[in-house]
């Protein structure tokens, strides 16, 4: 079948969760189907021209015009205050044209879509494939039909339910009712929020967690390792330097912890410069070392337990799935769908972030096992490693993906017949 993969961004832009995850998606789809993607351009973009590239995989990607001021992604330009309610209400009312997406599926002959990080080209993409019968998965990470921060998280902390700005700014974007649409979810716990707030009830919802990075991806010698590698204990972190992310909250805790075994903290990833400088103020001369942006590798070869202290209900980290496979454990939240792998599979624990000190007394927990004694001991804490089926091919991922779209598919032609 004819398959059109969408991502409002796509490499080579920067990437999050859903952009890697739309790409790998693409390149094992494309070994068994005829493969394009749907992307937003912008004119005069140097990276994310409209217009038609070949990928690194040798994917067409076709970008249509993206009609508001600058790209939708996570590097954002500094704007006042009034140019980004300008862009929201833009974005809102529909800044992908129907019309355009609806030529462009014709033209390619397109069999059926299948949406990733693609809430800012709605209503379009639900306006095309209903006026063309075409069957629609989206593949679900983060509240974006909800929010348009796709946190559902301010300063204040989080929202239960879309406050009446969220409401309006993303009435256009979700409105189907989900007859005829599948939907993906990356966790239980997104595909409940959605559901208690009226989000796609009609849906034909499936679960599938982030289980699809392939070995040949990783590093063959890092992928399940057994033993330790730093000189003292080290807790990892890696990701966006970001309030709902809880970094600040990991340091402020290895900071306030006093356990008298050595231990280090390494911190990966990038943010706005301002909040980086504002974590960097608080470590002092602590043992605190920030790496920037590196592989996952760079910290899965060195930690000894991985840290995802999000503030956010996240819906299902990639780095839960990754440390697991290289059979490092994790500490994380009791939020969202971090609790459906850390304690349901046994790779990890997790703790409330809404009670004083418990992520101190998670790390001290941690540090009273000992260095030599954490990997010693590291299958009778953490059972779920050994034999994790993190990886695509063992949990075969990818040939459940392929079901639940050509059931899809049939599902359309028999609706047609």
């Amino acid at each position: 079948m004819k398959i059109c993969i969408v991502a409002q961004t796509f490499a080579p832009q920067e990437e999050g969760g859903a952009e890697i995850v739309a790409r790998m998606c693409a390149a094992e789809l494309a070994r068994y189907h005829d493969v394009i993607i749907l992307s937003l351009g912008l004119e005069g973009d140097k990276v994310a021209p409209p217009g038609e590239s070949i990928n690194s995989d040798g994917i067409r990607v076709l970008r249509v015009n993206w009609h508001n001021s600058y790209l939708p992604g996570p590097r954002k330009p500094a704007v006042s205050k009034l140019g980004k309610l300008a862009w929201h209400i833009r974005s809102a009312l529909g800044a992908t044209s129907a019309k355009e997406v609806k030529d462009l599926l014709l033209r390619e002959k397109v069999d059926l879509v299948y949406a990733h990080n693609s809430a800012r080209m709605q209503p379009a993409i639900f306006e095309a494939t209903s006026a063309l019968n075409i069957p629609l998965c989206l593949h679900l990470h983060d509240y974006a039909l909800l929010c348009p921060k796709s946190s559902m998280f301010r300063s204040s902390g989080n929202c239960e339910k879309p406050c009446l700005e969220c409401r309006l700014l993303t009435a256009r974007i979700k409105s189907s009712d989900g007859e005829g649409v599948t939907a993906i979810s990356v966790s239980d716990a997104l595909r409940q929020r959605f559901l208690r707030n009226g989000v796609l009830p009609k849906a034909d919802w499936h679960v599938l967690l982030n289980a699809n990075r392939s070995e040949t991806l990783f590093h063959a010698p890092m992928v399940g390792r057994k033993s330790g590698t730093s000189e003292r204990f080290t807790f990892g972190y890696l990701g966006a330097l970001a309030e709902e992310k809880g970094v600040e909250d990991l340091i402020r805790a290895f900071l306030k912890q006093t356990h008298p075994e050595p231990a280090t903290l390494l911190i990966a990833g990038r943010g706005r410069e301002d909040y980086v400088r504002h974590l960097k103020s608080l470590v002092g001369n602590a043992p605190i070392q920030f790496l920037g942006f590196v592989p996952p590798e760079e910290v899965y070869k060195i930690a000894d337990v991985v840290v995802v202290p999000s503030r956010w209900h996240e819906p299902q980290s990639l780095i839960l799935m990754e440390a697991a496979t290289y059979g490092v454990p994790v500490i994380g939240t009791e939020r969202g769908g971090t609790p459906e792998i850390l304690r349901d599979l046994g790779t990890g624990w997790c703790y409330d972030p809404d009670r004083e000190n418990s992520l101190v007394e998670t790390l001290e927990k941690a540090l009273s096992i000992g260095h030599e004694r954490w990997w010693l001991e590291r299958d009778t804490h953490f059972p779920g490693i050994v034999g994790f089926q993190g990886t695509s091919e063992v949990s075969h991922y990818y040939q459940r993906l392929n079901g639940i779209l050509e059931t899809a598919l049939a599902a359309r032609n028999v609706d047609s017949a």
